[in-house]
């Protein structure tokens, strides 16, 4: 947010309004003004060409395809607020030629030159002078429109996208995103589809409201914007067509909302099977998965998979659930009358609860360790489970956590009442009181990380992970991803443990794809008796990863030939990811 005040010569200190509306709104209190000569006056000297183009922008969207929960009234759309001083300044102030030119654009193509030559405020402020919102300047863009020529041309420079999607009827009006980047990246998700299944503008924006569920399940920034991400994406995601993929999967799923969030799990689920069938610790990246599932199974094939793994998957028998881990609690318990919450701190605790409520949660250690906080949730002979998600606030230097989910048994929707019991647990967890505590648990998650390590280890050899079919769709989600199953002989691909620490970086230019490496043994070693030293021609790499490196420490202490070598370099990476190794059994022929 940003406050302006000038000091005006013969007035004083004034307070720049961003977003002052241009004709005060109307009241029942105050309606009156309208009636008065100065009124009238002042409103006959406005441009009302101008203020009417600023009005058309303020369109209502198409209503939503979603309706709430009661299913009493379709979720409002945001609007964006454009008949502001400032915008109508923009305007009014122009040479005749530039004004018409400029208003001819934004008739023209209003959804892709109204964020360039005006502010799309989130709306009219006459009290504190915030700034929440600005334009997206772009020079070329303006002189393209001032000068008459090629405005399609940089509009598509601006965007990234082609010209067809500059004078596809989408823009013919203007539409809301909540940012720049957000618009860039809906733009791109478009343009990707061929222009024969790209959505006429109320389609568009009738299933608008699962864009940010679709985004934050392939791919955001940390302010929830959309990346870059290649078009077959986009393209298998809706090869059926945009109207056709979301009509075909509310049809199916019913409020997407949810069936998109347990996708996180199902992919989760995949992430670990993978792990095991590369002989990683690690599967793909999450959102990897899910543009690989998109592009080659699209969103019908993606949650359809997760819901037949979220129905056919084994329930975690809490009996088999590795035991001995713990984490730090934020509130532990808490009753009042028939209310009652308790915080599951415990592998075992999460497969009870997840058994009991027959959802997903005993598969959420990782995601505690990670700072997450699951409450089982008891009120108005109802049950819930709860997840709260933990954001830093430096500035305060304290952490706030947030409810992100909220479900039933069989990931059922909860009343109204349970989800005010939800919001007042949220409350006590971010009671100043318990500031200590949050800290605490926010601290563990670095010492427990090994330990989520090991127990997905054990987890994953504990249960099968999917169905026969969704092994036959992961064969076409592998090739797309190019990865490369190793084969019998291969003990561990996986990135070098503290490359960053040791020589790696200073050899990195002289490092190759198939150098070999030297394995050594280091059982003295303070912080893990199982090390395993990774050496490139004398120069200390790192070590192999734990808990992985155990099976190949047990392997050379009882003298079995291994050979490593480097697998695949990606220098632009992060440093601990940035150099993939191999470690392969030596198998010897038998003389005849």
């Amino acid at each position: 947010m940003q406050w302006l005040y000038e000091d005006l010569p013969g007035v004083g200190v004034v307070q720049v309004l961003h977003a002052a509306p241009v004709v005060p709104p109307l009241s029942a209190q105050h309606a009156g003004f309208v009636l008065q000569p100065d009124f009238r006056q002042f409103v006959a000297v406005l441009d009302h060409e101008v203020l009417a183009l600023l009005m058309r922008l303020e369109r209502e969207p198409a209503p939503p395809a979603i309706t709430r929960r009661d299913g009493e009234a379709p979720h409002p759309l945001p609007r964006s607020f454009f008949a502001s001083v400032r915008n109508y300044n923009r305007l009014v102030a122009l040479p005749p030629e530039l004004q018409e030119r400029r208003m001819q654009a934004l008739h023209r193509f209003p959804a892709l030159v109204a964020p360039v030559l005006l502010t799309a405020h989130r709306y009219p402020n006459v009290v504190d002078g915030k700034r929440h919102a600005w334009r997206e300047v772009d020079e070329a863009v303006e002189a393209a429109i001032d000068a008459g020529r090629d405005l399609t041309g940089a509009l598509a420079a601006h965007y990234g996208i082609s010209r067809g999607l500059v004078r596809a009827s989408v823009n013919a009006e203007y539409w809301h995103a909540p940012s720049h980047a957000s618009r860039r990246g809906w733009l791109a998700m478009l343009d990707a589809l061929p222009a024969n299944q790209r959505p006429m503008l109320a389609e568009f924006e009738r299933w608008l409201v699962y864009l940010p569920n679709y985004f934050a399940l392939i791919g955001e920034d940390e302010d929830g914007d959309p990346l870059p991400l290649p078009a077959s994406v986009h393209r298998g995601a809706f090869h059926l067509g945009w109207r056709a993929t979301w009509e075909k999967a509310a049809r199916r799923f019913g409020n997407l909302h949810p069936a998109l969030a347990d996708c996180d799990d199902f992919l989760t689920a995949v992430r670990d099977h993978l792990a095991v069938r590369l002989k990683r610790r690690r599967g793909p990246r999450i959102k990897r998965l899910a543009q690989a599932w998109l592009a080659c199974h699209g969103l019908l094939g993606l949650l359809a998979a997760s819901e037949r793994w979220h129905r056919l998957r084994p329930h975690i028998d809490p009996t088999h659930v590795p035991t001995g881990f713990a984490l730090p609690a934020v509130l532990g318990t808490f009753e009042a009358g028939e209310r009652r919450a308790r915080e599951l701190l415990t592998p075992e605790a999460l497969a009870e609860e997840g058994e009991a409520m027959h959802h997903c949660v005993g598969d959420y250690w990782a995601q505690c360790v990670a700072g997450e906080r699951i409450f089982s949730l008891a009120a108005f002979g109802e049950y819930a489970t709860a997840q709260y998600h933990p954001r830093l606030k430096p500035e305060a230097d304290d952490t706030v956590y947030r409810l992100v989910q909220l479900r039933g048994p069989f990931n059922g929707e909860v009343s109204p009442r349970m989800q005010t019991f939800a919001r007042e647990i949220e409350a006590l967890i971010n009671a100043p009181e318990r500031r200590n505590a949050r800290w605490a648990a926010l601290e563990a998650r670095g010492r427990l990380e090994v330990a989520e390590l090991e127990w997905r280890q054990a987890r994953q050899q504990a249960a099968p992970w999917l169905d026969a079919k969704t092994c036959r769709q992961l064969d076409a989600v592998i090739q797309w991803l190019e990865l490369t199953p190793p084969g019998p002989e291969v003990l561990l691909c996986d990135y070098i443990a503290g490359y960053q620490y040791h020589d790696g970086p200073a050899v990195e230019d002289g490092l190759r794809v198939g150098d070999a490496l030297t394995l050594t043994r280091e059982p003295a070693n303070p912080h893990d008796r199982l090390a395993v030293r990774l050496d490139w021609q004398g120069h200390k790499l790192g070590y192999l990863p734990r808990p992985a490196n155990a099976e190949i420490a047990l392997a050379l202490d009882a003298g079995e030939k291994l050979a490593a070598c480097i697998r695949r370099i990606d220098r632009e990476a992060d440093p601990w990811e940035r150099v993939e190794v191999i470690v392969t059994a030596l198998v010897t022929e038998r003389a005849s």
